[in-house]
């Protein structure tokens, strides 16, 4: 019987010095908590590879051998994390603190608590000695933060066969959150598409004190004007209506059929704005359509000079079904008359989505309803690139869930992922590990 108050104070203890270990990226330097990890694991039996695919770049993994009569299983999460502005932070956001039942700290959430949860459930999987019919792969990697290139991307190109296995559980589904007391848990299946773009206005050149009328500071801040207006036609996927479905039963913002009305190009922007939970807003909002961003503008050099140059980058996110040339067909379109500009691509990568259901869906609905009876399990499409895309590119099916419990508004959890004051609660780490302990017991014995 395993005694959850000991593997509670076991988890807390390596999630907080873990948390102490400052993987930021950019530089990364996740071979350090690479070196953490391995030592976890060597000291209780395991094997391990440790893979750098550039000086300080570092890969783990680790595999709990089953007897092969079924496919394997990955779990998998990244060491880096985003930078931290530790001068607006109540406490250090790499001291691991622990404090009022709470784990504080960068990667709390994002998503070093998941690799406890991961690790935790392979030791006690072989402490209580679990004969296992598939192999359980443990990937802890580099770069996710970034783009994945030096971590999952490397890996899958150079290693594969360390990693090769047929489904995979890692982040990017949300966490449950209470609708009219009723704990809804979304499972990332598909994840959006980036397609970062610069435009580059050419105007002519002269002193500020003459204009000359051919302004490219002018242009560009009319396009930019334009985008930020544009809202993209609404689009409706299989996970899409599942996820709306789901939510008009439980949701009490308004009827349920005015809330379905989330899928009408004519009211959906209205029902949209009818939701007050800013969070679950956002999140419909971006499943429901491409979005353009302006986020970088770089100008003149001096304020009495106009530029012969300028440009903007945009963010843009692509729905399944999409891809780069679709998407600059429509923000030309969105631009409408503005042509004088040069535009190139940044980087792009493909939307990825995995078919629902499956016997590792099933599972994680079913141990999820086995220990919060009223939840829901809700696929989702999610706003942000993960490294699950690198596995689905390969026909792999990946699964974004955290089973945590966030006791809070889905705003306020939102804004805590990469924002300040990130922390975790002992009292969700527990939950997530007996939760996520279960999907793989279920599913691979």
């Amino acid at each position: 019987m395993i005694n959850w108050e000991q593997v509670e104070n076991e988890a807390v203890e390596i999630l907080s010095r873990y948390i102490q270990i400052d993987t930021t990226n950019p530089p990364g330097n996740e071979i350090k908590g690479a070196l953490f990890l391995k030592e976890r694991l060597e000291r209780e039996g395991f094997e391990c590879v440790v893979l750098e695919s550039e000086k300080g770049r570092g890969n783990i993994v680790a595999r709990y051998k089953g007897d092969g009569t079924l496919s394997p299983l990955l779990l998998l999460h990244h060491i880096d994390v985003v930078p931290a502005e530790a001068d607006k932070w109540l406490h250090p956001p790499f001291s691991g603190k622990v404090l009022d039942g709470e784990i504080w700290g960068r990667g709390a959430f994002d998503c070093k608590s998941l690799g406890v949860m991961e690790l935790m459930v392979l030791l006690l999987l072989k402490r209580y000695g679990f004969k296992s019919r598939r192999d359980i792969i443990f990937f802890a990697t580099s770069d996710e933060e970034a783009g994945g290139k030096y971590g999952v991307e490397w890996m899958v190109e150079n290693h594969f066969d360390l990693v090769k296995t047929e489904f995979v559980i890692n982040e990017g589904g949300l966490a449950g959150f209470s609708v009219n007391d009723k704990s809804l848990y979304l499972c990332q299946t598909a994840e959006k598409g980036v397609c970062w773009v610069r435009l580059t206005f050419k105007g002519t050149p002269g002193h500020a004190s003459m204009p000359n009328g051919k302004n490219c500071i002018s242009d560009m801040a009319t396009a930019i004007e334009r985008i930020s207006k544009y809202q993209s036609r609404l689009q409706q996927s299989p996970i899409t209506v599942r996820l709306i479905e789901g939510l008009a039963k439980e949701q009490s913002f308004m009827e349920e059929e005015e809330f379905m009305g989330l899928l009408d190009n004519a009211s959906s922007s209205r029902v949209i704005d009818r939701i007050s939970d800013k969070g679950l807003k956002t999140i419909l909002n971006t499943m429901l359509r491409n979005t353009f961003v302006p986020t970088v503008v770089q100008g003149g050099k001096k304020t009495n000079v106009i530029p012969s140059a300028c440009y903007c980058e945009i963010d843009c996110r692509m729905l399944p079904g999409e891809n780069p040339e679709s998407i600059i067909g429509e923000l030309k379109a969105a631009l409408g008359d503005i042509t004088n500009f040069d535009l190139e691509i940044l980087g792009s990568s493909t939307p990825t989505e995995s078919k629902i259901p499956t016997e590792l869906y099933s599972t994680i609905e079913k141990c999820t309803k086995r220990h919060d009876p009223e939840a829901r399990l809700i696929p989702f499409i999610s706003s942000g690139a993960t490294d699950s895309r690198f596995f689905r590119e390969k026909g792999i099916t990946a699964y974004g869930f955290a089973p945590l419990k966030i006791g809070e508004s889905l705003s306020s959890h939102l804004e805590k992922m990469h924002g300040h004051n990130e922390r975790i609660s002992v009292e969700s780490l527990r939950y997530g590990t007996k939760v996520l302990y279960d999907i793989v017991f279920d599913f691979c014995r």
